[in-house]
C-alpha cells in the first residue's frame, strides 16, 4: 500500500516537473524573450522548437515543403496529406538547423549578446482567421503578426529582430518561415 502511494506521488512529482519545465509563452513578449535568450544562448534546438512543428504544419493543412504534382497525385486521403507534410519537415530538419546555425554567427558578429539590458516589442496583427484541421475538421483561431523585437544594450545601442510571420496557432506562439526562414537582424 505505502508502495503505491509513493508511486503515486512520484508520478505527480514527475507531472509537475514536466508540465513546469515545458512551459510555452504564452504572451508576445514570453514569445520575443524565448527567441532572443535562444540566439543568445546559441540554442538551434530551442530556437528550432519555436518554429511551427511538421506535425502542426500539416494538422493545420500548412504547407512549408513544396509538394510536387507527382507527389499530390499520389494522394488517396487527408491522412496522405498530413504524412507527406511530416516526412518532408522532418527531413527539412537537418538543413533548418544549419541555417539557425548560420544566423546565429551573423547574430553574435552583429554585437556582444550578454550585453541586453531590455528586451520590448512591437507587434502588427497582420490577420486573424480560423483554420480548419485536417484530421477532426476542428476550426481554431490562427492570428498572424509582424513582430519586432527591440534589443537595448548596456551601452544604450539598440538593435532590432524582426520576425517576419509570428503566429498564434490554437493557442501556440510558433514561427512560420518566409523566404526559407523568417527571423532577421535589421541592420
Amino acid at each position: 500500500m505505502k508502495n503505491i502511494k509513493f508511486i503515486k506521488l512520484l508520478f505527480l512529482f514527475g507531472l509537475i516537473t514536466f508540465v513546469s519545465c515545458n512551459k510555452e509563452p504564452e504572451t508576445i513578449d514570453e514569445f520575443a524573450e524565448a527567441i532572443t535568450n535562444n540566439i543568445k544562448d546559441k540554442d538551434s534546438e530551442g530556437l528550432y522548437s519555436l518554429f511551427i512543428s511538421p506535425k502542426e504544419n500539416a494538422s493545420y493543412g500548412f504547407a512549408s515543403a513544396k509538394i510536387t504534382p507527382e507527389e499530390s497525385s499520389k494522394l488517396k486521403s487527408s491522412q496522405d496529406l498530413m504524412n507527406l507534410i511530416i516526412r518532408k519537415g522532418t527531413q527539412k530538419k537537418p538543413d533548418d538547423i544549419k541555417q539557425i546555425n548560420k544566423f546565429f554567427s551573423e547574430a553574435h558578429r552583429l554585437f556582444d549578446w550578454s550585453q541586453i539590458k531590455s528586451i520590448k516589442t512591437e507587434s502588427t496583427l497582420i490577420t486573424s482567421k480560423k483554420v480548419k484541421t485536417i484530421r477532426n475538421k476542428v476550426m481554431v483561431d490562427s492570428d498572424t503578426y509582424d513582430l519586432k523585437i527591440i534589443i537595448e544594450l548596456n551601452d544604450n545601442k539598440t538593435h532590432r529582430i524582426k520576425v517576419n510571420k509570428a503566429m498564434k496557432v490554437d493557442n501556440r506562439w510558433v514561427i512560420f518561415p518566409t523566404n526559407s526562414f523568417g527571423i532577421e537582424i535589421e541592420k
